[in-house]
C-alpha cells in the first residue's frame, strides 16, 4: 500500500507542478546579472538591463516554461545597505519575493569574487537565504559572466552566461531536477496543493501504521 500511495505522490506532485508551476526568485547583490538571465529565459526584454548598479528597484515578473512546467520568475532589486530611498524599499520587497519563495536562484558575479568585500557579502547573504527559508525552499547558486574568464572556476553551482546563453540548458535542467519534476507528463494527476497535502498525510499514516506493526510482531492487528 505505502509503495502504490508513494507512486500517487509523485504523479500528484507533477500535477501539481503542470497545474500551479513554480515561484522563482532571482536574487543576489547589485549587477550581477538577475535582470539579463530574466530576459535570456524569458526570450524577451521585461527588465531593463545597464552596467548601473541599483538599475532594478522594484520586482519584474514573468512566466516562462521549460518541459510544459510554468515557471513565474521574479527579478528582484539587489541586495546591499543603501541610503536611497526607493532602493531601500526595494531590497525590501526583494526578501519578501525571497520568503515567498519555490526556488531561489542565488547569483554570482564570477567577474567580482576575487574582491573581499564582495565575497564577504556574497557569503552572508547566501547564508541570510538560506536561513530564512530553512528547507521550505529550494536555494541553487548559480556563477554568471562565465564567459568574461579565461577558464571555468572551481566553484559549486552552475556556471552560466546570461549575456551569451552558455549554461542556460544545464540551469533548467537543475531546476527541474531541483523540483522534482519528472521529463514525461504521461500518467500525472492534474492534482490541486491540498490534494497534495491529503495524499501526503495519507501515506505518513501508513507509514506509522507499517512501523508498529513492525514493532509488535508477531502480534496480528488491524490498524484503521
Amino acid at each position: 500500500a505505502c509503495a502504490a500511495l508513494e507512486l500517487i505522490l509523485q504523479r500528484a506532485r507533477q500535477g501539481v507542478l503542470l497545474r500551479e508551476g513554480i515561484r522563482l526568485v532571482l536574487a543576489g547583490q547589485p549587477n550581477v546579472g538577475k535582470s539579463s538571465l530574466l530576459n535570456a529565459l524569458a526570450g524577451a526584454e521585461l527588465a531593463i538591463v545597464t552596467p548601473i548598479p541599483g538599475t532594478t528597484r522594484d520586482t519584474v515578473r514573468g512566466t516562462i516554461q521549460i518541459e510544459g512546467i510554468p515557471i513565474h520568475v521574479s527579478d528582484t532589486a539587489g541586495l546591499r545597505e543603501t541610503g536611497d530611498e526607493v532602493e531601500r524599499h526595494g531590497v525590501a520587497r526583494t526578501w519578501l519575493a525571497i520568503a515567498d519563495a519555490d526556488v531561489v536562484l542565488f547569483m554570482h558575479d564570477l567577474t567580482r569574487i576575487a574582491e573581499p568585500t564582495y565575497a564577504e557579502n556574497d557569503s552572508l547573504l547566501a547564508a541570510q537565504i538560506i536561513d530564512k527559508l530553512g528547507r521550505r525552499a529550494l536555494v541553487l547558486h548559480v556563477h554568471n559572466k562565465v564567459d568574461a574568464l579565461d577558464h571555468a572556476p572551481d566553484v559549486a553551482g552552475t556556471l552560466i552566461s546570461a549575456a551569451t546563453g552558455q549554461g542556460l540548458e544545464q540551469l533548467r535542467r537543475d531546476i527541474l531536477a531541483g523540483i522534482g519534476a519528472q521529463p514525461s507528463s504521461e500518467g500525472v494527476y492534474i492534482a490541486r496543493t491540498r490534494h497534495l497535502l491529503a495524499l501526503r498525510r495519507a501515506h505518513e499514516h501508513l507509514e506509522l501504521a507499517r512501523m508498529q506493526l513492525a514493532a509488535r510482531a508477531p502480534v496480528q492487528e488491524l490498524l484503521a
